[in-house]
């Protein structure tokens, strides 16, 4: 059954998948406006569950790609003339629509974040298509290669790059979905730090058991009970750990926060001076583009796969960025999807991956413990 998504709905999506990007995923105040926007243009955004797309239709996974570069190279770029993103995003569906010699059915995201995934659901209303009520992650992570699409064999090509200049690229061959992020973030670098890509060509048979199933419902679901909860004058943070099954991992202030923009990411590390309950303690995260690892008094804590998200105790809006330091957070904990505790999911998405020397653990079990 297709599900038309009011604009409030949409608002509280936004919301809710800010939540799940840890710290990445794209801006939510970006999907806001895009919302306005399209809500003036009348645009309808429709949602299905994988399960009734037709074995032979073809989805897509569209998303940006980028993150942190020198300021030497956003200068070398900032002259160039930029097209408007709605011309960009019928450059790449035509661009991958002649690939394949096919329509497109559907699109889902490719990953789970504010900006991200919201890419996914305004093409396809930009394009009377339907955009699909999952993702390929659970979460927002920093590399293309970090998706289901990767855990499940389903090839990336052909797929296409498109620079915020209007340069296509189509891609027919690969060597495997680590050599894609590289092409990709290289084309992204080239652009002054972004660049939209569209792949992961797919027909409906083999979508339903690649992907993690129902997130954009799961997000309007967050969205929504953090909403209610304001207006009920009631912990939004309350309302976060329950409609997500999260854990408070600390709380504290934000005492420094280091950042990097180097090779198309955004690398860093945030730290937190305990309150209340955790004061005498400190909390660290290590980022690139998204919360990956964590330190708890200078010991591994929760780690990738898992969700580690920064937010306000007040509002649950999520904190990130340069200019935080001193601001109260609470650190939540969320469980990944089960797809990414297989062996072929912690080969790729732990902290390992990234050359640290830590085991993953599952949060519920570090939980147990504490």
């Amino acid at each position: 059954m297709v599900k038309v998504l009011s604009k409030q709905e949409l608002i509280d999506f936004v919301c809710g998948a800010d939540i799940y990007g840890t710290g990445g995923g794209g801006s939510a105040r970006g999907a806001l406006a895009q919302i306005e926007e399209s809500s003036k243009e009348k645009l309808e955004f429709k949602i299905v569950d994988a399960a009734e797309i037709p074995d032979d239709a073809i989805v897509v996974c569209p998303y940006g790609v980028g993150g942190g570069v020198s300021e030497e190279i956003r200068k070398r770029f900032s002259s160039l003339p930029r097209l408007p993103r709605r011309e960009l995003i019928h450059l790449g569906i035509e661009a991958i629509k002649k690939e394949l010699g096919k329509d497109i059915y559907a699109f889902i995201p490719g990953e789970l974040g504010a900006g991200n995934s919201f890419m996914a659901m305004y093409m396809a209303a930009l394009t009377g298509k339907l955009a699909v009520d999952g993702d390929t992650v659970g979460r927002s992570v920093p590399e293309v290669g970090h998706s289901t699409f990767n855990i499940c064999n389903i090839s990336i090509t052909p797929y296409v790059i498109v620079s915020p200049f209007g340069d296509v690229m189509v891609v027919t061959r690969v060597l495997n979905d680590s050599r894609a992020e590289d092409i990709d973030r290289f084309m992204a670098v080239a652009s002054g730090g972004g660049a939209t890509v569209i792949d992961h060509p797919v027909e409906g048979k083999k979508l339903r058991d690649s992907i993690v199933r129902g997130t954009v419902t799961k997000s309007i679901e967050v969205g929504r009970s953090i909403r209610e909860a304001r207006l009920r004058g009631e912990s939004p943070l309350k309302a976060v750990l329950e409609s997500t099954g999260g854990y408070l991992l600390f709380r504290g202030n934000i005492e420094s926060v280091e950042r990097e923009g180097r090779d198309g990411f955004s690398w860093g590390r945030t730290k937190v001076k305990g309150s209340g309950e955790y004061s005498g303690h400190s909390f660290e995260v290590w980022i690139k583009n998204e919360n990956l690892v964590s330190w708890l008094d200078g010991k591994p804590y929760v780690t990738c796969p898992d969700l580690i998200s920064l937010i306000d105790p007040g509002t649950a809006e999520v904190v990130g960025g340069r200019d935080v330091t001193g601001r109260e957070v609470a650190v939540i904990g969320i469980k990944t999807a089960d797809i990414w505790r297989t062996p072929r999911g912690l080969e790729i998405l732990t902290p390992k991956y990234f050359g640290f020397d830590i085991e993953y653990r599952p949060i519920e079990e570090i939980m147990e413990r504490r």
